[in-house]
């Protein structure tokens, strides 16, 4: 696996935990902030900042990336991507190495305003 494929799938796996637990997916510019160049051009319209942007960027990635590790838990490659990326001088590895602090130090009730939900639209009849 190259460091570039690497990137990509824990990349996928944040982006994956972020929608699945929080209902709110990283946005280009947080992928790309991730990748550490401008690799993702997804061309989709973005009306609202993304709310993984403010505050403690790579904390938030980091939780998401331990909720990220229990969804892959059964994807070897997840692990092997990870360990590939975890020394590098870079966002990611910085995200990488800080989820070993996070599993005995913290609760994901810790961090203020990471667990996003959609505002409901109420239907009136």
């Amino acid at each position: 696996m190259t460091p570039g494929e690497a990137r990509q799938l824990v990349i996928d796996g944040i982006n994956y935990a972020a929608y699945h637990e929080t209902d709110f997916s990283l946005h280009d510019s947080d992928k790309n902030r991730l990748f550490g160049s401008e690799h993702y051009k997804s061309g989709r319209p973005v009306y609202d900042p993304s709310p993984w942007a403010e505050g403690d960027f790579e904390e938030k990635m980091a939780l998401l990336l331990v909720w990220a590790n229990v969804l892959n838990r059964s994807v070897p490659a997840f692990t092997e991507a990870q360990k590939l990326l975890e020394s590098e001088d870079s966002v990611l590895g910085r995200v990488i190495r800080g989820t070993k602090n996070w599993k005995t130090t913290k609760t994901t009730d810790e961090i203020l305003g990471t667990r996003f939900v959609r505002p409901r639209t109420r239907h009136l009849p």
